[in-house]
C-alpha cells in the first residue's frame, strides 16, 4: 500500500524524465568511468594473454635500435616450402601470418619488443596454457607454438600443416633458427 501511495504521489511524467536522465548520465559517464578502472602505469602487469603483452608485431626497434618487420624474417621460398603456395605475409596483432588458403596450412611469426625476454630468458609461461614442453636450443613448446628468445626479445612461431600430431615441431625449430640468424 505504501508503494502505491508513493508511486501515485510522483507524477508519471516526472518518473519518466528522471529515468531518461539517469539513463543518459550512465551512457555519457560509463565509458569515462570505465577508463578510470584501468591502471595506465607502465609498471602494472598486462592482463594474461593480452595481444600487446609482448609488444607490436612489426616496426618495433630491434636489439640494436633498428626496426623489425616480422614479415621480412622468412622468405617466400622458405614459407612455400613449408605450406605450399602462400604469397606474402600479412602483418597483424598476432605477428606476420602466411596462409595457404587452399589447404588451410599457415605459418605465424611474432617478435616481441626489446625487454620481453631479459638477458635471453623467456618469461614464465602462462599457467592457463599448461606446462610447456622443452625443445632444442632454448625453445619451449606451448600448445601449438614454439617460443624462443633472441637477444632480449620473446619470439613465437606457429606452423600448422597437421592438427592431429606434433610433426610441425621440427619445422618450427628449423624456422626459429633462421629467424634467430636474421634478427
Amino acid at each position: 500500500m505504501i508503494v502505491q501511495s508513493v508511486a501515485s504521489a510522483v507524477p508519471a511524467r516526472s518518473r519518466r524524465f528522471r529515468t531518461a536522465t539517469v539513463a543518459a548520465l550512465v551512457l555519457a559517464l560509463g565509458p569515462a568511468l570505465a577508463g578510470c578502472a584501468t591502471d595506465p602505469s607502465p609498471t602494472a602487469p598486462p592482463p594474461a594473454g593480452a595481444p600487446d603483452q609482448a609488444g607490436p608485431t612489426t616496426g618495433g626497434p630491434a636489439a640494436g635500435g633498428e626496426e623489425v618487420d616480422d614479415c621480412s624474417l622468412l622468405t617466400e621460398a622458405e614459407i612455400t616450402d613449408v605450406i605450399g603456395r602462400a604469397g606474402t605475409g600479412v602483418a597483424g596483432a598476432d605477428g606476420c601470418v602466411w596462409e595457404n588458403r587452399e589447404t588451410g596450412h599457415s605459418v605465424t611469426l611474432f617478435v616481441g619488443r626489446p625487454g620481453t625476454a631479459p638477458q635471453g630468458v623467456l618469461p614464465p609461461p602462462d599457467p592457463v596454457l599448461g606446462e610447456p614442453e622443452p625443445g632444442p636450443d632454448g625453445i619451449r613448446f606451448v600448445i601449438d607454438e614454439a617460443e624462443f628468445a633472441d637477444g632480449d626479445r620473446i619470439c613465437r612461431l606457429r606452423v600448422v600443416t597437421s592438427v592431429v600430431d606434433d610433426r610441425d615441431r621440427d619445422t618450427m625449430v628449423r624456422l626459429a633458427g633462421l629467424v634467430r640468424d636474421r634478427l
